[in-house]
């Protein structure tokens, strides 16, 4: 088959939005069904009492490795162009920006994907944070902000050959795939002893849509002489993206970030309204509009900081071992055990009764 014909026919800006809608549907519906929340791992860190929600995070992560492990093993993916692992990449910008993110997650009581999976069941609250979060993400990304993200980027960065793990560490895409499997193996038995089959078959689908990001859209660069970079799931590069759309009628559309996001949320509604669990809820008197706004921005500025997301960085950079995406995934965490740890919150549910 003529693929770059069929391309040139269908149209690169078309199928490109046809590619972020199919990925962030099929994220949106894993992540819904799952619960799949960082934030949860990292309460459960606390304490040491490990409950579902780690696992079915860890088999989300572990999922996703493993199937994009096995795509560039068997060459169905080229991700050498992929923008996290090209160049010099930045390490303060992921343990600065890592850090503010896991202290922003913490304080929304999620991440950004999280934000979104909330508000498709009824909570408006999310929105306050999401808009913080866009807006800052766009300051960072490409506004005023750009000259102090770029000053804590260039503080530390390392040499192209260490951009991925398999770089410079003394082992073979085939351990990283066996690494992988072990660890799936593992979260998965703990969780159908657990009959968490919710859990189970959604956090497969989340790692099934972070491998379908990097293979649809390395096809489509590979027949399309690199129109686009290959990328997979991610929400602070689309969410800058769609403020500078929606404030500038000259800026260009970005329809592969707006597919995440409207597909996304779309794939969580279909969950919402098959389990009829949508219930419409609004800010009250209580509600922390303050904290929301606060974590807004510092998981916006956070996440251009670090070139990624507890998604984008966390599971999509961490999928092809890409060593800016694991020390952003590692700083988070801490970010978030930190913020924890320090901050007073009336609203935190640890496990009481763990699998382990």
């Amino acid at each position: 088959m003529d693929y770059e014909q069929l391309i040139a026919d269908v149209g690169i800006q078309n199928l490109q939005l046809f590619i972020g809608l199919s990925m962030g549907l099929v994220f949106g519906v894993g992540a819904a069904l799952s619960q799949f929340c960082l934030r949860k791992l990292v309460l459960e860190l606390l304490v040491l009492k490990f409950s579902s929600a780690s696992y079915t995070w860890l088999l989300g992560l572990s999922a996703a490795l493993l199937f994009t492990q096995l795509l560039l093993q068997g060459d169905a993916s080229d991700i050498s162009e992929a923008q996290v692992i090209r160049g010099e990449a930045s390490l303060s910008g992921p343990i600065i920006g890592g850090l503010m993110f896991g202290f922003g997650m913490m304080l929304s009581r999620g991440c950004a994907s999280r934000q979104i999976i909330v508000l498709a069941s009824g909570n408006l609250r999310p929105l306050l944070t999401l808009f913080a979060f866009a807006l800052s993400a766009q300051l960072a990304y490409g506004g005023q902000l750009v000259p102090f993200r770029r000053a804590i980027q260039d503080l530390w960065r390392l040499d192209q050959t260490a951009s991925q793990l398999i770089g410079w560490l003394p082992l073979s895409q085939s351990h990283y795939v066996l690494i992988a499997l072990a660890i799936t193996t593992t979260c998965g038995v703990v969780l159908i002893k657990g009959r968490a089959w919710p859990q189970l078959l959604g956090a497969t689908i989340v790692g099934l849509a972070v491998a379908l990001g990097w293979f649809a859209t390395s096809f489509v660069a590979y027949h399309s002489f690199n129109s686009i970079l290959p990328q997979s799931i991610t929400f602070s590069a689309p969410a800058a993206q769609s403020v500078i759309s929606v404030m500038s009628l000259d800026a260009p559309f970005i329809r592969l970030g707006a597919g995440i996001l409207l597909g996304c949320l779309v794939g969580s509604l279909l969950v919402t309204f098959v389990r009829q669990d949508f219930h419409l809820q609004g800010f009250t008197s209580q509600s922390p509009m303050g904290r929301y706004l606060l974590a807004g921005m510092l998981m916006g500025v956070g996440s251009v900081l670090a070139n990624g997301c507890s998604v984008g960085a966390g599971l999509s950079g961490t999928a092809i071992m890409a060593t800016s995406s694991i020390v952003t995934l590692i700083c988070i965490i801490i970010g978030g055990l930190v913020s924890a740890r320090s901050v007073s919150y009336t609203h935190l549910t640890l496990p009481t009764t763990p699998y382990v």
